[in-house]
């Protein structure tokens, strides 16, 4: 089988309706939906438009949508029935993800039997994204590869051929508009968002991960930051998108600077405030000692009065004797 990956910013009605373009009469029959409850065109365009309005992150031209083809040869027409495209597409979203919404429809030319799976690209209720990176795909494809030669190992003509080109090629113009726009879509909004963080960021470091909140990874060769990868895995050199790095390399070490001032006078601080409180042990201990010595000299005044009563009471004694 060969997988190709569209992706789709608006007008989710028109993609719903061309998923189900063959039905004779007019009654979408899906091979299989998911987190959806309609069942109609327009019900499943607005429970996918709905979810899309719920995102957690909001740029200019989203991706809404991820329109994946799954192409079987029609040389195996006979051994693929509903319920082997069922299943498939039941591996498919087991690897891709179960909680997105999923809708699936099947098309028939000459030459090849299609799976049209519609996802949302974004989950369920939650508004996260499910956003994945061409290596990631390419392990999916892999996988769903493995699935088909071990479960159906009668599609002989639909078998993966590694090593050799599979690229689905589009014969629908619709599709081909489609792709087409996309491209250019998903690089003018990676260009409007890098130029959204480099204007923000103080350094490289807060570049990149600004940059991979907003679902943008970057790459590295040679063991240095060189370019951003889109959501279809493409890959944009910084420098050709028009961003100097090295002004953020600069930021960062100016950062740097700072944080090691910022460290050493915190650390001032500290023994300042250390040395500040010995000081005030030392004080307090000395006026306890003077307290301690001064409360001894009264116990011997007291004792001398005591003493000094003593002889007045012995006199007076000795006075009344005399008499």
């Amino acid at each position: 089988m060969i997988l190709k990956n569209l992706t789709r910013r608006n007008n989710t009605g028109q993609l719903v309706n061309y998923l189900f373009k063959q039905e004779k009469d007019n009654k979408p029959k899906p091979i299989l939906k998911h987190n959806l409850k309609s069942r109609t065109t327009k019900g499943w365009t607005k429970e996918l438009d709905k979810n899309f309005e719920l995102r957690m992150h909001r740029r200019i031209d989203n991706i809404r949508l991820h329109h994946t083809i799954i192409s079987f040869s029609n040389k195996d027409k006979k051994q693929i029935n509903q319920d082997l495209l069922k299943d498939i597409t039941k591996k498919y979203i087991e690897l891709r993800g179960k909680e997105n919404q999923y809708l699936v429809s099947t098309h028939h030319d000459k030459e090849h039997i299609h799976l049209h799976i519609v996802m949302s690209a974004h989950k369920y209720l939650t508004g996260e994204s499910n956003r994945i990176s061409r290596q990631e795909f390419k392990d999916l494809k892999l996988a769903l590869d493995e699935y088909q030669k071990e479960k159906y190992p009668e599609l002989i003509n639909s078998l993966p051929s590694h090593g050799k080109s599979q690229k689905l090629q589009l014969t629908d113009p619709e599709l081909k508009l489609q792709d087409r726009e996309g491209i250019l879509s998903q690089k003018q909004e990676l260009l409007e968002t890098v130029q959204t963080v480099y204007s923000r960021s103080k350094s490289l470091d807060n570049f990149l991960s600004e940059l991979k909140s907003e679902g943008y990874n970057s790459y590295s060769r040679g063991g240095k930051v060189y370019g951003v990868e889109d959501e279809s895995g493409r890959h944009y050199r910084f420098k050709t998108l028009g961003f100097d790095l090295n002004k953020l390399e600069e930021l960062n070490r100016q950062a740097q600077e700072e944080a090691r001032q910022l460290q050493e006078l915190a650390s001032l601080r500290d023994t300042k405030n250390q040395e500040r409180e010995q000081d005030n042990d030392g004080f307090e201990r000395g006026i306890e000692e003077d307290i301690k010595d001064g409360n001894e000299h009264p116990e011997s005044d007291d004792s001398e009065e005591e003493a000094g009563i003593q002889d007045e009471d012995d006199l007076d004694s000795e006075y009344a004797e005399d008499n």
